[in-house]
């Protein structure tokens, strides 16, 4: 006896299913009726041998089966997705889409001015940039989700290659009247026993700056942890800490808020573009990437 059939389409709803937190919602947002999406569920449960979803109250809530073959999934339809993309592409970047992920910095400090200029060049390709943290923008690349991340450590998952994209340089940022706020410069020692205000875990920045005060014999314990620079730089013109976040983060224009910059090198990292290894770009993707390393 034949397996029920695989669909792009049941795939589809089965990540459907898992972004939205349920069938109903899931129904609600493709348009289709409950009864049809389960329909859907119980033919891919038939061909790949397992329950993927188990009932939660009135809902329902994956199985460890479902999240085992939710990253092939995700992979599998990013490939059609290229494809796809290729295809349309192919015609001369009339049409089509290209999603992007950065880490905070990147994404919100460097990418769009980049991503402008990509758009003034090619207005019929559809923009995408998704902001995470480090972790989060390797899975995205990773699974598929996106063709190219921007991030600013080396990656740890694997099967992503890294280019080297800009110079980025890790500062000390206090508020005005504190009384570090008339130094010029600053050694990396003179920040303990500070009240430190970090990033997130996860986060680049945060694991480069422990990273190199670690290296000094200097160890900051978070008296706040927020989950954006922006977030960082606010507690911090309000008098609750110091951090250190990168000098594209400080605006000058803020009265509030000085920057110090610190001793030694290790101040400075290479923010990165990483993409599948292996994986071939569409050509659109393909395009921005170069537009990316040119940029310095």
């Amino acid at each position: 006896m034949s397996k029920p059939g695989l669909t792009l389409h049941r795939l589809d709803l089965f990540l459907a299913v898992l972004d939205a937190g349920g069938v109903a919602r899931a129904a609600h947002a493709r348009r289709l009726s409950q009864p049809a999406v389960s329909e859907h569920l119980r033919g891919l449960e038939a061909f790949f041998g397992v329950p993927l979803f188990e009932r939660a109250g009135r809902g329902v809530r994956p199985t460890a089966a479902a999240r085992l073959v939710e990253p092939f999934v995700r992979q599998a339809l990013g490939l059609v997705k290229s494809a796809e993309q290729a295809a349309i592409e192919l015609r001369g970047l009339r049409a089509g889409a290209v999603a992007v992920a950065a880490s905070t910095t990147p994404g919100t400090y460097l990418l769009p001015e980049i991503l402008g200029r990509f758009h003034t060049a090619h207005p019929q390709i559809a923009l995408t940039l998704r902001i995470g943290d480090t972790r989060e923008v390797e899975q995205w690349v990773a699974a598929g989700s996106v063709e190219l991340g921007a991030i600013g450590a080396a990656p740890v998952t694997p099967g992503l290659a890294a280019e080297p994209w800009v110079k980025d340089e890790l500062v000390a940022i206090v508020a005005r009247r504190h009384p570090l706020a008339r130094r010029r410069t600053l050694a990396g020692a003179a920040l303990a026993g500070q009240p430190y205000i970090a990033r997130e875990e996860g986060s680049s920045t945060r694991a480069v700056a422990e990273r190199s005060l670690a290296d000094l014999g200097v160890t900051l314990r978070p008296v706040m942890e927020l989950g954006s620079t922006e977030a960082v730089r606010e507690a911090v013109a309000a008098g609750l800490g110091v951090s250190v976040v990168s000098r594209h983060a400080v605006r000058a224009r803020d009265p509030r808020v000085v920057a110090i910059r610190l001793q030694g090198r290790q101040w400075v990292r290479d923010l990165l573009v990483i993409r599948r290894q292996g994986a071939p770009l569409s050509p659109a993707a393909a395009q921005l990437r170069e537009l990316l390393l040119a940029t310095h």
